[in-house]
């Protein structure tokens, strides 16, 4: 319960920006790889923005799917206002309420660290996932500046973003691995200062030398492919 009020607490920002631009990372990758008939999943949808920000690129045949009630009911309401068909499902990313091999294509954008269980979700991952189908996903780097900052704001009780786990490239690399995902692209994206401007730029300031030795940004971006 207390997971739920916290991301029912962060609607708000999200309410400001339902569509990601089209250089976004991920919406790069599904314009790539998708066809406009394939079935995809946003994991963890909120209030519904990467489904809406897919769909918008002719990607019609989208499910959202997420734990809380009351964001799912934004979502529908953003889809109405927005006239965007798309069907939204509540479930727990440790056991979704959908078939085997069901999508195409699964966006899990920043969610599987927010429980404990990773092994489990990563596996029902692959287990909805058609073979030869794609999974885009993408985790917060533990080797980086980000990573000392949110342990920092744990330690002192600030932290708003509820439970949440980083992962090394190498760990993370293995479990994908491990549940016969090809990896077929990655990123590391840059630090960015959010919504605390001038602390938040002179940590972005600090994180630039550090990303281009490897041990700076914020999250590791996968592309991957599943495997037979």
């Amino acid at each position: 319960m207390d997971n739920i009020k916290v991301w029912n607490s962060q609607s708000a920002d999200w309410q400001k920006n339902l569509l990601y631009p089209n250089e976004n990372l991920f919406i790069q990758w599904i314009k790539k790889i998708a066809k406009k008939s394939d079935k995809i999943l946003d994991q963890g949808t909120g209030v519904g923005q990467y489904a809406f920000s897919v769909y918008r690129q002719g990607f019609q045949n989208v499910v959202g799917m997420d734990f809380s009630s009351e964001l799912l009911e934004q979502a529908n309401e953003n889809a109405k206002k927005l006239g965007y068909k798309i069907k939204f499902v509540k479930g727990d990313i440790r056991k979704m309420p959908f078939k085997d091999s069901e999508f195409k294509i699964i966006i899990s954008g920043g969610i599987v660290e927010h429980v404990p269980e990773t092994e489990t979700t990563i596996g029902e991952l692959s287990r909805v996932l058609k073979n030869q189908g794609w999974l885009l996903i993408h985790v917060p780097y533990k080797y980086s500046l980000f990573t000392l900052l949110k342990k920092t704001q744990q330690f002192l009780g600030i932290w708003k973003c509820g439970y949440e786990k980083s992962f090394s490239k190498k760990y993370f690399k293995k479990l994908l691995n491990k549940n016969k995902f090809q990896i077929k692209d990655f990123s590391i994206n840059r630090l960015k200062p959010g919504k605390h401007k001038i602390l938040g730029g002179i940590f972005s300031l600090i994180d630039f030398p550090l990303y281009h030795i490897g041990i700076g940004g914020h999250h590791m971006s996968f592309l991957c492919k599943k495997l037979d």
